[in-house]
């Protein structure tokens, strides 16, 4: 599957999220195995999970080396330290994704965690409401706060709808500006209207190359001047630049 711009990736996950809760207790294996290969196929979701894994780094640790065999009261220890829907939130996908690479998986391979976890359901059907309420669901809130509020930190971050907000204020800006000062309106309107569709699919680097590409080669063809294109390139990205110079 080619690489999904966030709007895409937020209707899909939608789906598929709800695919796993609804499921069969039967089913929840397979539908959610192929979850996690989705999430980690896409370079927007898996940076996602990347993060989740660095900001919650301290519970990751904690959980990584338990298994079924696990002391009782190391389980309870955690669960308790579980202060807020966040911590709720990378527990569930931080033990969902031990399940997801053990290599044999049987029918309530995840939503056996329930049991093993919170000690909830005497079968299939209870098991996997204790799935969904303490695993899945966190899991689903958490992944969607970094894709809707989060901020972009790093290069390798993708923005997330927050961040393009204030990514399309700075570009409408530019417009009027360079609009103001008679460069080409249509020319100056498409590209700019290009640059609003990368920024739902390029990360913060990527992003950049091509934010200064783009006003070089504006200044290069004599839409604009090379000295717009360097107060452009330094408004809209925060750099300073001499390439043109």
């Amino acid at each position: 599957m080619r690489e999904l711009n966030t709007t895409e990736l937020e209707s899909k996950t939608h789906d598929y999220f709800l695919d796993v809760e609804y499921a069969n207790p039967d089913d929840v294996k397979n539908k959610l195995t192929q979850l996690i290969n989705f999430l980690c196929s896409q370079d927007i979701s898996k940076n996602i999970l990347d993060r989740i894994t660095e900001d919650y780094l301290d519970l990751y640790q904690k959980l990584e080396p338990l298994n079924d065999q696990s002391p009782e009261r190391t389980k309870k220890d955690i669960i308790e330290s579980l202060l807020t829907p966040d911590l709720q939130g990378a527990f569930g996908y931080f033990l969902i994704d031990k399940k997801f690479k053990e290599p044999r998986k049987f029918s309530a391979h995840y939503i056996d965690l329930s049991w093993k976890w919170y000690s909830k359901g005497h079968n299939y059907s209870e098991q996997q409401d204790g799935f969904n309420s303490y695993f899945l669901k966190p899991f689903k809130e958490l992944f969607d706060w970094y894709l809707s509020e989060s901020q972009t930190e790093k290069e390798a971050d993708y923005f997330s709808y927050k961040s393009q907000e204030k990514v399309f204020e700075k570009l409408e800006k530019l417009e009027e500006l360079l609009t103001k000062q008679g460069f080409g309106q249509e020319i100056i309107f498409n590209e700019i209207e290009e640059l609003k569709q990368l920024t739902k699919k390029l990360n913060k680097k990527n992003w950049g190359e091509v934010i200064k590409g783009k006003f070089v080669d504006l200044a290069l063809g004599g839409v604009i001047t090379k000295e717009a294109a360097i107060k452009a390139i330094e408004f809209i990205t925060g750099t300073e630049l001499n390439l043109l110079q």
